[in-house]
C-alpha cells in the first residue's frame, strides 16, 4: 500500500485548489496549480505569497483529527521583455490521511481465528511455515495459540471458541515535501518544471483479541497485533506546458518521469497470550523484520484544460494518468522476483477533475468541483476515491482570503485471519483557509 501513497501527488493543497476538487490546476492562479504543473504558476503577474492551514475529521470521530498547515508558497516574478516573464517559487507541503480505527466486536463468535492457523499449519514444519511466509500461522505457535504433534499435525492451546472477539484496523499515512517551481511565460505558451524532495510514511496496523477459551486448554486469551510500515524518501522532476489556444481557451500538459524512492520497510507480528493457570506465566512472541528497499515508480501525465468566460467565470477539467512498473523492487536483487509479484498487484489508473469558479462581484468568487480516482491496486484498498469541493474566496488588490470545504469517500476491505471480507467505509471532511498576499 506504501508505493500507491509514494507515487499519489497533492490531494489537497490552498483553498482555491480544494474549493474545485483539484480542477483548477488547469487554469492556475495558486500555489499548488504551480506544483500541479509548474508551466501555470505565471498566471499571475506579480510575486507573492500563500499560507493555508486546515481541520480535518472522519466519519467515526472517535479522535480529533486536529489542524494544521498544509501548505506554505512563496513565488517572485519578473519580466524578461514586454511580451515573456520568468517565475521562481518555493513551496512547503504537509499530506496526510488519518482514518479513525475501525473496530469490529463479537460475543460469543462461532468460529475462531485459531483454528484457521491450524488449518494453515498442518502438514508443515514451524520452520516451513516461517520460510512460506504463513507469518501469523508462524505467530500462533510461537506464541502458545497451536502445538505441533506427529506429523506435523497441529492442535489447538486455545480451546474451543472464545466468548468474545474484538478487532481493529486502521491505515493511514503522511508526507511531507520541499518543491521549487520555474517557469517562463509568453503571451501563447508556458513552460515550466518542478524540482521535488518528499519523505513519507505508510502504516497498516491491525489488533485483534480473542479471550474466554476453554479453561481446560492452556492459552485463556491472546492480543495478537500485526503492523506494516514504511518510511520513504524521493526526488521527482515535473515537466509543464500551457497553451493560450484561443482568447478563452487553454489548453495544458504535465509529465512526471518514473522515478526511484528509498524506502525502510518494517514488519511486526505480535501475540500475547495469557494462561488459563494464573501461575503459569506465558512468553509475549514477535516477528521482527526490517528491511531496506528501492522502489521503482512509474511516469505520471496529465492533460487539462480551462474555459474563461470574460472575468466572469471559469469551467476548468484535468485528466490524470498513473502508470504501472514491471518491478516495484529494484534493489536489493536478490528481492527482483518479489518486486514482480509486488508490480503485479499495482494497476495503471486515472483520475479526473471537473469544476470551477463564478466571480459573484469585484471582491467574492464561489468555486466547486468533483474528482474521481480509480483503485491504484488490484485490492480494495482505498486508493480509490471520490471527492466533493465547495469553496468561497474574497478578493482585494493585495490580498485574498479563501475558504474550502471537501468530503472525500472511499472504501476498502481486509480478509482477517478468522475468514469473511471486512468492509471498511471511510468519510473523510476538511476545512481549508488560504490568505493570499501579492507583493
Amino acid at each position: 500500500m506504501s508505493a500507491v501513497w509514494m507515487q499519489r501527488n497533492q490531494l489537497f493543497g490552498t483553498a482555491r485548489y480544494n474549493g474545485s476538487a483539484g480542477a483548477l490546476a488547469a487554469l492556475g492562479g495558486d500555489g499548488t496549480s504551480s506544483l500541479e504543473n509548474p508551466a501555470l504558476m505565471n498566471s499571475s503577474n506579480f510575486g507573492g505569497m500563500e499560507l493555508s492551514g486546515h481541520f480535518r475529521s472522519d466519519r467515526a470521530d472517535l479522535r480529533s483529527q486536529g489542524a494544521g498547515i498544509g501548505q506554505a508558497y512563496i513565488v517572485g516574478s519578473w519580466r524578461h521583455n514586454s511580451k515573456a516573464r520568468f517565475s521562481l517559487g518555493l513551496a512547503h507541503q504537509q499530506q496526510g490521511w488519518f482514518p479513525n480505527y475501525w473496530i469490529l466486536s463479537e460475543a460469543n463468535p462461532q468460529e475462531s481465528a485459531v483454528s484457521t492457523w491450524i488449518n494453515q499449519s498442518n502438514g508443515l514444519s514451524p520452520d516451513q511455515l516461517l520460510s512460506s511466509g504463513l507469518y501469523d500461522a508462524y505467530a500462533a505457535y510461537m506464541g502458545y495459540l497451536t502445538n505441533v504433534g506427529a506429523g506435523n499435525q497441529y492442535s489447538a492451546d486455545a480451546e474451543d471458541l472464545p466468548s468474545y472477539r474484538q478487532q481493529r484496523f486502521v491505515r493511514e499515512y503522511s508526507s511531507s515535501s520541499w518543491s521549487v517551481p520555474i517557469a517562463f511565460k509568453t503571451s501563447k505558451i508556458s513552460l515550466g518544471i518542478r524540482v521535488e524532495s518528499r519523505t513519507g510514511r505508510a502504516q497498516e496496523r491491525f489488533i485483534m483479541t480473542e479471550s474466554g477459551f476453554s479453561p481446560i486448554g492452556l492459552t485463556k486469551a491472546y492480543e495478537k497485533t500485526v503492523v506494516d510500515s514504511s518510511n520513504w524518501s524521493l526526488w521527482s522532476l515535473r515537466l509543464g506546458v500551457a497553451f493560450q489556444a484561443t482568447e478563452n481557451l487553454r489548453i495544458s500538459a504535465a509529465l512526471q518521469p518514473a522515478t526511484t524512492a528509498e524506502v525502510d520497510w518494517e514488519y511486526r507480528n505480535r501475540v500475547r497470550p495469557e494462561a488459563n493457570d494464573p501461575m503459569v506465566t506465558l512468553t509475549p512472541f514477535e516477528l521482527y523484520d526490517k528491511q531496506n528497499f528501492s522502489y521503482q515508480l512509474p511516469f505520471q501525465m496529465q492533460l487539462g484544460f480551462a474555459r474563461t468566460f470574460g472575468t466572469k467565470a471559469a469551467l476548468t477539467g484535468v485528466w490524470i494518468y498513473h502508470g504501472s512498473v514491471n518491478a516495484l523492487i529494484g534493489s536489493p536483487l536478490s528481492y527482483y522476483d518479489i518486486g514482480r509479484a509486488m508490480a503485479d498487484e499495482l494497476q495503471a489508473h486515472q483520475q479526473f477533475k471537473l469544476g470551477g469558479e463564478y466571480r459573484l462581484s469585484e471582491a467574492w468568487t464561489v468555486r466547486s468541483g468533483f474528482q474521481w480516482s480509480g483503485s491504484a491496486t488490484v485490492f480494495s484498498d482505498h486508493s480509490a476515491h471520490r471527492m466533493l469541493g465547495l469553496g468561497i474566496g474574497y478578493q482585494e488588490l493585495e490580498y485574498a482570503l479563501d475558504l474550502a470545504y471537501n468530503l472525500v469517500q472511499t472504501s476498502g476491505s481486509i480478509n482477517p485471519p478468522c475468514g469473511g471480507d471486512w468492509v471498511l467505509p471511510a468519510l473523510h471532511q476538511r476545512i481549508t483557509a488560504t490568505y493570499r498576499a501579492r507583493f
